[in-house]
């Protein structure tokens, strides 16, 4: 089975360039033809030499073996720059389909188990190299641990407003180029958690939980079994629920009831227990530290009937206590995920409103709303049709919110403070039909 990704250098409206694109794919290739095209410089080329000398300095820097050249595989790089500088030039240069259909996999040479090309348009080598660096998905690429092989091909361009060179670099990965593994350490490794922080919790249709570990940015197409029983699961969430450092699995079920299944010692999940009863079947949740005096997270509630907003303690790490009510009425049409938005310590909630504006309620620490105007932070949200927060997905300990679209795409946004940037795309279609945890 092929399996492939693309990245259009950003995520719907919060695209940032369209100069370069990246192409990833990950794959048993079974065979390889090198293509005919015109003399392919050698990595004495000038040009050439920077990029890899850049491409290497760059991998060092980042704890990465170096790449070596290979001139078959710079063959297939230099016949694709070729044509896309051609196209430059001829003005007919489409960037949806500025890669071949395969990105190239298809004529790399024979025994390859990973290739990758990226492709840029800038005007020197130190330019197309930094700007690849960043980019999420052109910086994976490059950066991946299962390249060993490089080939690199550039044409220079002539139409105005574009850059000087049009640069494609392909990677291709050999098993029998790659040292040994490093034996395993003997020392214990940390506690095993069923899902870590950052990853994301799914349940399908046919009740199956699966957790799909971070990929850092990239595809979370990677996923692992972690329990059946799922079935009549109306909503997800993962939580420290009694704050013992392991991530536990909320659910809210149809039948009205909420449950815990917390995480083991030994990495699994261990069998649901109920923590509210009845009555939850007309709520929309939200589970976060609401207050800043929150020993455990508590939970954000929302009547769908009488659009009231609720704030549920969890004063002891298992069932749900008493409650609050935070908002009165007109919160039914809003879709809220919970993130401290402006960095001050503070939870916030980010409601979507059915024009697709986000709108901030700042909270003031102590399980109120500050009183004041609601400002727009956002547009465009419309698209989404679920969204909810996540913790480190970039490893970096921050959240973030996890959004799928209404084609069924999965995009993770991350939040600084007071702004949400770019969205990465993390998981291409086939999302509508999953159940999702953040």
């Amino acid at each position: 089975m092929i399996r492939w990704y693309v990245e259009l250098g950003g995520i719907l409206r919060k695209c940032t360039s369209l100069l370069t694109t990246a192409f990833l794919l990950a794959t048993l290739l079974l065979t390889g033809v090198t293509p005919a095209s015109a003399a392919t410089p050698s990595s004495g080329d000038p040009f050439i030499a920077k990029v890899l000398q850049l491409t290497n300095q760059y991998r060092a820097a980042n704890g990465a073996r170096p790449v070596v050249w290979n001139q078959a595989v710079a063959g297939i790089s230099q016949q694709w720059a070729e044509e896309t500088g051609r196209k430059v030039n001829s003005g007919t240069l489409d960037m949806a389909a500025i890669h071949r259909p395969d990105g190239g996999g298809s004529l790399i040479p024979r025994g390859a188990d990973w290739y990758s090309e990226i492709i840029a348009i800038n005007n020197s080598a130190q330019l197309v190299v930094d700007w690849w660096m960043t980019s999420p998905a052109h910086r994976a690429a490059l950066l991946d641990s299962r390249v060993t092989d490089v080939g690199i091909g550039y044409a220079k361009t002539t139409a105005a407003g574009w850059g000087a060179y049009a640069v494609v670099e392909n990677f291709a990965g050999y098993a029998d180029h790659r040292p040994p593994a490093p034996a395993p350490p003997v020392s214990p490794g940390p506690v095993p958690q069923a899902i870590r922080p950052g990853d994301i919790a799914a349940i399908d249709p046919a009740g199956s939980v699966y957790v799909y570990p971070s990929a850092g940015g990239g595809d979370v197409w990677q996923r692992r079994y972690l329990a059946g029983g799922g079935q009549g699961a109306r909503q997800a969430d993962v939580v420290d629920w009694n704050s013992d450092g392991r991530q536990d699995l909320i659910i809210v079920w149809a039948s009205g009831n909420v449950s815990v299944s917390y995480g083991q010692a030994d990495g699994t999940l261990g069998a649901a227990q109920r923590i509210g009863d009845g009555g939850w079947g007309d709520y929309d949740i939200t589970v976060t530290r609401w207050s800043q005096a929150d020993r455990y997270p508590t939970i954000l509630a929302k009547n769908n009937l009488t659009g009231d907003l609720f704030w549920y303690q969890n004063p002891s790490g298992s069932a749900i206590g008493s409650r609050t009510r935070i908002g009165a009425g007109g919160w039914s049409p809003l879709s809220i995920v919970a993130l401290d938005y402006d960095g001050d310590g503070r939870m916030d909630v980010l409601a979507k409103n059915p024009q697709g504006l986000l709108l901030l309620y700042r909270s003031n620490g102590a399980g109120a709303f500050v009183e004041e105007s609601r400002r727009s932070i956002d547009w465009g949200w419309d698209m989404m049709n679920f969204m909810t927060t996540t913790t480190s997905h970039l490893g970096d300990g921050k959240d973030g919110i996890l959004a799928r679209s209404q084609s069924g795409s999965l995009y993770f946004y991350p939040v600084s403070p007071n702004g949400i940037n770019a969205g990465l795309m993390i998981g291409r279609d086939g999302w509508n039909t999953m159940l999702i945890g953040g």
